[in-house]
């Protein structure tokens, strides 16, 4: 047993399944919290000496209790933009999505934009015309995105506005418009609490957040949260110049200002290549069905590296986003430069996204220590293995390079899990589901999709905890479950490590706790 016996504990949870991020099974026993911190940890014999009469004592039975979930690559000013306005999820017509918006509009002072969000073309059975708009809203910007994210319904004064075209609404194109929405403070406020709620649900207690150029607009209200005690997650973040360039500056002064458990810089993101599946991932060899392409986009690798050059030399890290083997064969080589130049061991740069990786480059980001930050629920944007792209953009020979995060272990990658937050929600489960059982939504392939390219899920949970704890330099005070470590941890009401792929998606968290203050309760929805 870890821990002191001479001052008993506020809190005791016991089960018979606590994972504490070092071992790679689950085992019963007993944790012991005392103000912000584990107290103790141990065999369920020796729980009794932590528990007075005024210790709380959480009995979870056969619940999975293991350290809170860290999602490593969110983007909350996206989640917000995705929920923000009128909610056309249910409109069944395209003229019952204007009236909802010439509803809101009367609502608003003169001027003011419409921002709406979840209209689906296969409801409606068609595009939407911009003429539409136009007409109906002469005075004033509509801005409308579409239920999968990749179209917005806009009138000319929104694209003229926020200098983006309807079919080009990712969210570095929506820069601008993003900027805007973050001017309501009070409103942001309550988006971002709403945020954390629906993350603690998830188990989640900490992120890395990714901000346009100075993410001035939230930091603020961070700051706040955290003064009045009301901080419900450890926020990182990283800076990705999109408007403006990258400002080493800035990060310096942020590496000062942000360095605590709670608010924490973590230096820059740069977008390298674009997306394998539409042609624009840059490749080392030609697509398998557009025969004389490597890439649609041309990618300015040698800017790129000049800042990652200039950030690492102020010991600031970056996280370079790259898919096709090719820029990721480019990202490697940038950060091993920053190796030869600086020396610099202790600076944690990143790659994320990682989709189509060359075994050799595998090989040198583990003897480069590069963290890798991947999307585990990736294969969940499929619906069936049928339908995967993968095959039809490298064919079938070459198939099985994409998601290979076994090869990622034996090349000593650490990998860390993040989710593109808004494009999944994080879910522990849905990674098990698809990184460790290898299957996509429909169930198929039967016996999994290339399952020796899977994570085992004791590595999953890691790559969600201990494994984003030291990517963001906080492995010292939390990630696993040891006397002495921040009290966040996450509990679910079915055992993760054996749950089968039947059973594993429908596990649900039943208790959060972050710093030793409970952010989530499931009995609190309940009836």
């Amino acid at each position: 047993m870890q821990g002191k016996k001479d001052t008993l504990a506020d809190k005791v949870l016991l089960s018979n399944a606590i994972f504490n991020g070092l071992e790679n099974e689950a085992s019963p026993g007993f944790i012991a919290l005392r103000g912000e911190c584990i107290a103790a940890v141990g065999r369920p014999e020796e729980a009794q000496a932590w528990i007075g009469t005024e210790t709380v004592v959480c009995d979870l039975g056969d619940a999975f209790i293991m350290p809170g979930v860290h999602d490593n690559h969110v983007f909350f000013t996206g989640y917000m933009s995705m929920h923000r306005g009128v909610d056309l999820t249910h409109a069944a017509s395209i003229g019952e999505a204007v009236e909802s918006m010439l509803q809101a509009a009367n609502n608003l002072p003169p001027g003011k934009d419409v921002t709406a969000y979840g209209w689906s073309e296969e409801r409606w059975g068609k595009l939407p015309e911009q003429s539409l708009l136009d007409e109906m809203f002469p005075d004033r910007a509509v801005i409308a995105i579409n239920l999968n994210k990749s179209y917005c319904w806009m009138n000319r004064l929104a694209q003229e506005k926020y200098q983006f075209l309807p079919d080009q609404c990712s969210a570095e194109a929506r820069a601008l418009l993003l900027q805007a929405m973050m001017q309501d403070r009070s409103l942001v406020k309550q988006e971002f609490v709403e945020f954390c709620r629906l993350l603690a649900a998830r188990g989640v207690t900490s992120i890395k957040d990714i901000g346009f150029d100075r993410h001035s607009e939230l930091l603020p209200i961070l700051e706040e949260l955290k003064e009045a005690g009301e901080l419900p997650l450890r926020f990182h973040f990283s800076l990705e110049p999109v408007v403006e360039p990258l400002d080493v500056g800035t990060g310096i002064k942020y590496k000062a200002l942000y360095n605590g458990d709670l608010i924490r810089f973590q230096g820059y993101k740069l977008m390298l290549d674009g997306v394998v599946a539409d042609h624009t991932g840059d490749m080392l060899e030609p697509y398998a069905d557009m025969p004389e392409v490597t890439n649609l986009r041309t990618v300015d690798y040698e800017k790129i590296e000049a800042s990652v050059l200039e950030a690492d030399s102020q010991g600031i890290k970056c996280c370079l986003t790259a898919e096709g083997d090719a820029a990721i064969r480019q990202a490697v080589s940038m950060i091993e430069k920053c190796r030869e130049q600086q020396g610099n061991h202790l600076i944690r740069h990143s790659i994320s996204d990682l989709e189509y990786p060359h075994p050799d480059d595998l090989i040198r980001m583990g003897e480069n220590e590069i963290f890798a930050e991947v999307y585990a629920q990736i294969l969940l944007l499929n619906p069936s293995y049928e339908d995967a792209y993968m095959s039809a953009v490298v064919g079938k020979d070459n198939e099985n390079r994409f998601y290979n995060y076994k090869s990622m272990l034996e090349a000593n990658v650490p990998i860390t899990i993040g989710t593109d937050l808004p494009l999944f929600i994080t879910s522990v489960p849905d990674s098990l589901y698809a990184a460790s059982h290898r299957l996509f939504p429909d169930g198929s392939p039967v016996g999994g999709w290339y399952p020796d390219q899977g994570m085992p899920p004791s590595e999953v949970l890691k790559a969600w905890t201990i494994n984003g704890a030291k990517h963001c330099y906080m492995e010292e005070v939390t990630g696993t479950l040891e006397a002495g470590k921040y009290a966040d941890i996450a509990v679910f009401d079915r055992d993760l490590l054996n749950a089968s792929a039947g059973d594993i998606r429908d596990a649900q968290v039943i208790l959060t706790i972050m710093g030793g203050k409970v952010t989530y309760n499931h009995s609190w929805n309940e009836g």
